[in-house]
């Protein structure tokens, strides 16, 4: 699940999720004149703006009413400053091989993660890992709980675990 990160009046950040389908009103984002649509967690979301409205991306003005934003897009809105992100909690899932593509091989014990098995793509860095119960003669094979973090991204490995970016963690430009 997105989330749209809004900057607090004493500096502190606070995480507004995206709703599938749902978007997030001006009211919700603390902004007039615009509203905010989660795409899908791999497409960005889409910012509508009303004619007249002062908003900057990343700096640059919107034109035409509408943007797509993409994962640690900052939007300032006259007083209000966000950030979005598609990092979502990490989802266990049965693995889809693409037609054009070969099966990834999971980092941690660098066997194939075949078509239809159970598995979790990094939600900060895109890596697949095998994440198997125990079924018949096969073992468990949980690769992607094997350590607290990823081991390329840092991203938490806990199912239940918060986004590990977080717009306070950027760097300041004095």
């Amino acid at each position: 699940m997105s989330v749209v990160w809004r900057e607090m009046p004493d500096q502190t950040w606070h995480a507004l999720p995206m709703r599938q389908g749902q978007p997030l009103t001006a009211v919700e984002l603390a902004a007039a004149g615009v509203q905010l649509c989660d795409l899908s967690s791999e497409r960005g979301a889409l910012l509508m703006v009303r004619p007249g409205v002062w908003v900057r991306v990343n700096g640059q003005a919107i034109l035409g009413g509408v943007r797509v934003l993409e994962h640690k897009d900052e939007v300032l809105l006259a007083e209000t400053r966000l950030y979005f992100s598609m990092e979502t909690a990490p989802v266990t899932t049965a693995y889809r091989l693409s037609e054009d593509g070969r099966p990834p091989i999971c980092p941690i014990c660098r066997g194939p993660i075949c078509d239809g098995m159970r598995a979790v793509q990094c939600p900060g860095c895109g890596r697949w890992f095998h994440q198997l119960d125990a079924a018949g003669d096969r073992l468990a094979k949980s690769c992607w709980t094997y350590a607290p973090t990823c081991r390329f991204c840092s991203h938490p490995t806990a199912f239940d675990a918060v986004a590990a970016w977080r717009p306070e963690k950027e760097e300041t430009h004095v």
